[in-house]
């Protein structure tokens, strides 16, 4: 855990079941008067919420715009320009609205900057390249996983170069995030839980990884105290919304923390097959990261410990039994949740897994976040091979 650290979060976030019912006030008290919306298909076709939020928008906002959003779970620089074209043609608009999940969001920032930043979006790939403050953004997630209305960050696809890498840092936040459970449930389940194993990713690989600090730790432990415990409402109880609230706020104290210090082995791997075997990102997360707790333990790390004390507080265990009980519980709720255990069902199999394997090779960097050593070419073998069978 390093000693020597910054700290920051820049998104004033508003929270509550139905929350979203007080934009137009919203909208008013701060003086926006030419609103676009910016709308995951997906959400515009089955939530009723949306209608129901829309209309009230409608009635008492002078100039509101409707932009689609098409549903991808990896959007490429390509169809960032084509949504900035539409928002730079629609003149002044002052505020955005971005309603959707992580890609909906991060469409939604980057065409905030691109907005008041000449150029394509692929010029402004990598860190704090971009000069002008951008439009404001509302971000209003329907999912509870990427922490995207709260990160710095954007992540597309370069087609060209088959990589991810996004726009990032300066500007980069929505100004505002509203968490509503209510946008939530029309999430199909395996959406949902794609989500949330990706907000448990960031909250246990911001917790381990060694850029980690007394501050984004307290973030960690909480996001995953209450991502632990609400997920399983999931599969048993979908229409909690309660649970779906504690989900969203998991999710957004997870955001913070993976930002403010680094992530590690599992969201690094999900990152190759998504853009070559179209993994969607929560679940090639969710696939490793239990697998990077066992690495970890079985390597002596002894930081889930901690963890185990969240959800078990008065254990009189060691810290070398808290640890593999912390194992065989987190194993249990990726279970419980059906995440996916082999990735053939999306083209990895063993006979292309060195193929896969030497996609990892630029990851080593990232892979050092973790605290105890893992190898591109060793691990990340062993690592992928668990999850294939043909």
């Amino acid at each position: 855990m390093v000693s020597d650290f910054g700290f920051q979060v820049q998104t004033k976030m508003y929270y509550g079941i139905g929350c979203s019912r007080n934009l137009p006030a919203f909208l008013s008290e701060r003086g926006f008067s030419n609103i676009a919306f910016l709308v995951d298909e997906g959400v515009k076709k089955n939530s009723n919420y949306y209608f129901e939020i829309r209309n009230i928008a409608e009635k008492s906002v002078k100039n509101l715009h409707i932009q689609t959003i098409r549903g991808t779970e990896e959007p490429d620089y390509d169809y960032l320009d084509e949504v900035v074209g539409r928002i730079r043609d629609l003149g002044d608009v002052d505020v955005l609205v971005g309603i959707g999940g992580g890609s909906c969001l991060d469409i939604t920032k980057a065409v905030s900057v691109l907005k008041t930043n000449k150029g394509k979006g692929i010029e402004y790939r990598g860190f704090d390249k971009i000069q002008n403050p951008g439009v404001p953004v509302i971000a209003m997630p329907t999912t509870a996983g990427t922490g995207s209305e709260v990160t710095i960050n954007a992540v597309f696809i370069d087609k060209k170069e088959k990589k991810k890498l996004g726009i990032n840092g300066r500007y980069m936040n929505a100004a505002y995030a509203i968490l509503d459970a209510e946008w939530t449930l029309s999430c199909p389940q395996s959406v949902a839980v794609s989500a949330g194993m990706d907000a448990m990713t960031h909250a246990l690989e911001s917790f381990i990884c060694n850029k980690a600090n007394s501050i984004t730790k307290i973030f960690s432990k909480e996001a995953f105290k209450l991502l632990y415990h609400a997920l399983p409402s999931l599969i048993d109880d979908s229409g909690n919304k309660e649970k779906r609230q504690q989900l969203l706020l998991g999710s957004y104290l997870a955001g913070i923390a993976l930002f403010n210090s680094g992530s590690g082995i599992a969201g690094a791997l999900s990152y190759p097959i998504g853009v070559h075997f179209n993994v969607p990102h929560g679940i090639g997360g969710g696939i490793f990261i239990a697998d990077v707790v066992e690495f970890n333990v079985n390597k002596k790390y002894q930081g889930f410990a901690e963890l185990f004390d969240m959800i078990k507080p008065f254990s009189k265990l060691s810290i070398e039994e808290k640890s593999e009980s912390f194992l065989l519980l987190f194993r249990c709720l990726t279970e419980k949740l059906g995440v996916p255990k082999y990735l053939d069902t999306w083209g990895i199999t063993k006979e292309n897994i060195r193929d896969v394997v030497k996609l990892m090779l630029p990851l080593q960097a990232a892979f050092g976040q973790n605290p105890v050593p893992f190898s591109a070419d060793i691990d990340a073998f062993e690592m992928i091979k668990r999850h294939t069978r043909q």
